[in-house]
């Protein structure tokens, strides 16, 4: 039984530094490339429109099966009890959700098409842009 543990603490351990390597890559490509740009214009806009946003890409007929695929497990994973680290681990437990996130967000930016992604951000930007112009308006 005490073998058990330690193999599994070892198995936990070695997913961890995998994902780890993992989330740091993808950062750092995301640095290095355009997608900095869009994910900057994609983190501005408001919560509820990022929902939205999300939504209308999963229904958008010409994205590829991967990225919703990512996108889906992304979702279930996050909403999911079971993780690699439980989450009442102080401060560690939530270090895998963040780490996925990371590796998730990166993977759909690069998979879903550059020119499909600037159409429904825009989109969305402009709603915030009217929103904005019309709450000046009403002042």
């Amino acid at each position: 039984m005490e073998e058990f543990v330690w193999v599994s603490l070892a198995v936990i351990v070695a997913g961890l530094l995998l994902l780890i390597a993992l989330a740091v890559f993808t950062w750092w490509r995301i640095q290095r490339s355009d997608e900095k740009k869009l994910a900057k214009r994609i983190a501005k806009l408001p919560f509820l429109d990022k929902i939205s946003l999300a939504g209308a890409l999963f229904a958008d007929r010409r994205i590829p099966m991967a990225p919703r695929i990512i996108a889906l497990a992304l979702v279930l994973y996050i909403a999911s009890p079971i993780d690699l680290l439980p989450d009442f681990i102080p401060v560690i437990g939530y270090f895998d959700d963040i780490l996925i996130v990371i590796v998730g967000a990166g993977l759909l930016l690069r998979s879903v098409p550059r020119y499909i992604l600037e159409e429904h951000v825009g989109r969305y930007e402009e709603k915030a842009r009217e929103a904005k112009s019309l709450e000046t308006a009403r002042r």
